[in-house]
């Protein structure tokens, strides 16, 4: 444990006593209140059963796709080496990381009706339903699996590479003795990762769900909340996708955790001898994975009409930028004021799983159950904001936990016995401490602000309609086909996410080579 001092291992109990407390009060909410309890009927409805399926067949096949696209292209990176692999692994976690909004918007004006490669597909194809929601989802999710398996196959003891070279052996036993032990447990963790990623998925699918056969846990318990105010479907439906959500969760602990902020690594000059078809068919997916990447993102910049400006309402566009802004900077600093105080309990198994409990339950479970219990205590309209930013806060706490704790752990095993012997007071201790953390805290805070900044599913509930954030108003311009309004202010979005994933790269890189 990071013994820093007495009152910062008090500071850090406190502070998961919070963290218990407010999950406490959700499920207190999820428990119901006057007439609105449990449902068991909607077990056995046809509907309830037709939400089930879709949210698992969905997230089935958005893990399975986006898993076949990332594996032969994070095989092809590793053995091929090309010029801009750096470039494309930065434009990977940006696609992964910034608001869903912005990719949304982008989809819709590359795919939608009047859409730029529209003539691609058949005249009955529709972008909004299914194969909207696949797409969207395999976007966000197969960058983020290449990105984690090249970094596995980077991580292939090189001594074994030369050794089978040099033996000769054939692609398949190759596969099967150096390369599939090696990939398995990751492939394992990181398909049924963004499986659950899928499942909890709500800005997808409000946005291109397109009707009650599309429809998800958790766009159903926000409708059920919002719209039909069924406060025994919503905990019924709730109380489903937090027991399956936590099953899921509880599966993917036995395959360890996925690093999917780790850097590159290079290990010597060591490169396969590939022929001169491998290396054309792999320039051919290396440029097209590009070009797939950039294309919503060019869509969208295409789409910008700068003579709209003039017919925009410019006070409401840059309002909600403010108040984005401001939502997610509070979300995160209160993130990052947690996270240091829970940084020396996270040696211990126990308290660093309750540190980052709030992985378990879906943002709209715990959402509903302090939504339900605000209701019941008459307390919605005077706490509602602030229990936004807490819930944003919460929901990002587990992110900067993983960004900041091997920084933590090194601190102890090099500094930490070395400030206690000199004494030194509480206030000189902690300076030492944050000086040796700087760049940790600053992608840390960088990746928080990132996270908090696309928050849709929080506002849904919580938010104001009349007060939107950007991503709200951007939901509302692309729900009314406004594209042009909605490429605007995805744009604004997308370049304020642009510049932290540059300074979340830059400082993780620092840190690393430090």
């Amino acid at each position: 444990m990071i013994r820093l001092h007495p009152a910062l291992l008090l500071g850090g109990l406190a502070a998961l006593l919070g963290l218990v407390g407010v999950t406490v009060l959700a499920f207190r909410g999820l428990t119901g209140f006057d007439d609105a309890q449990l449902d068991f009927r909607l077990l056995s409805d046809p509907y309830t059963l037709q939400i089930l399926r879709f949210s698992l067949w969905q997230a089935l096949i958005s893990a399975l796709i986006s898993i076949a696209i990332a594996w032969p292209l994070a095989r092809i990176l590793y053995r091929l080496k090309p010029v801009g692999t750096k470039r494309f692994q930065q434009l990977c976690l940006l696609a992964f990381v910034m608001p869903t909004l912005v990719i949304i918007t982008g989809v819709m004006v590359l795919l939608g009706p009047q859409g730029a490669l529209r003539w691609l597909f058949s005249e009955e194809w529709k972008l909004f339903g299914l194969s909207g929601i696949l797409i969207a989802h395999v976007y966000l999710n197969a960058p983020l699996a290449v990105r984690i398996l090249l970094q596995r196959y980077q991580a292939l003891p090189q001594g074994s590479e030369r050794l089978a070279s040099q033996l000769k052996l054939s692609l398949y036993r190759r596969f099967m003795l150096l390369e599939w032990p090696h990939i398995r447990p990751v492939l394992l963790a990181l398909s049924l990762l963004i499986f659950i990623l899928c499942f909890n998925s709500f800005a997808v699918v409000l946005a291109l769900g397109g009707g009650p056969a599309s429809t998800t846990f958790e766009l159903a318990i926000y409708q059920a909340l919002k719209y039909q105010f069924n406060l025994s479907e919503a905990l019924t439906l709730a109380w489903m996708q937090f027991a399956i959500a936590g099953l899921l969760f509880a599966v993917s602990g036995l395959f360890g955790r996925v690093n999917w902020l780790g850097s590159s690594r290079t290990h010597g000059e060591w490169q396969p001898e590939l022929s001169l078809l491998h290396r054309f068919y792999g320039w051919a997916a290396y440029l097209i994975a590009w070009a797939a990447l950039v294309a919503p993102i060019f869509a969208l910049l295409s789409e910008v009409n700068l003579d709209k400006l003039e017919s925009m309402e410019l006070l409401e566009l840059g309002y909600s930028l403010l108040r984005s802004i401001t939502l997610a900077l509070s979300a995160t600093l209160l993130a990052l004021l947690l996270a240091l105080l829970l940084l020396p309990l996270q040696v211990n198994p126990i308290l660093s799983w309750i540190s980052t409990h709030h992985l378990v339950a879906p943002a709209m479970v715990l959402s509903s159950g302090i939504y339900i219990w605000l209701l019941s205590s008459g307390a919605l309209r005077t706490w509602g904001l602030s229990w936004l930013v807490l819930i944003n806060g919460l929901l990002v706490l587990p992110f900067l936990l993983s960004q900041l704790r091997p920084s933590a752990i090194n601190y102890q095993q090099q500094y930490n016995q070395l400030v206690l012997s000199l004494k030194l007071s509480l206030v000189t201790q902690i300076s030492v401490y944050l000086a040796y953390l700087y760049r940790p805290l600053v992608s840390a805070f960088a990746l928080g602000l990132l996270l908090a900044l696309g928050d849709v599913s929080v506002f849904a509930l919580f938010g104001r309609y009349d007060e939107p954030t950007l991503p709200w108003l951007i939901y509302r311009y692309a729900g009314s086909y406004r594209l042009e309004e909605a490429s605007v202010a995805s744009t604004l979005l997308l370049l304020v996410s642009i510049g932290l994933v540059l300074l979340l790269e830059r400082n993780r890189t620092n840190t690393q080579e430090s």
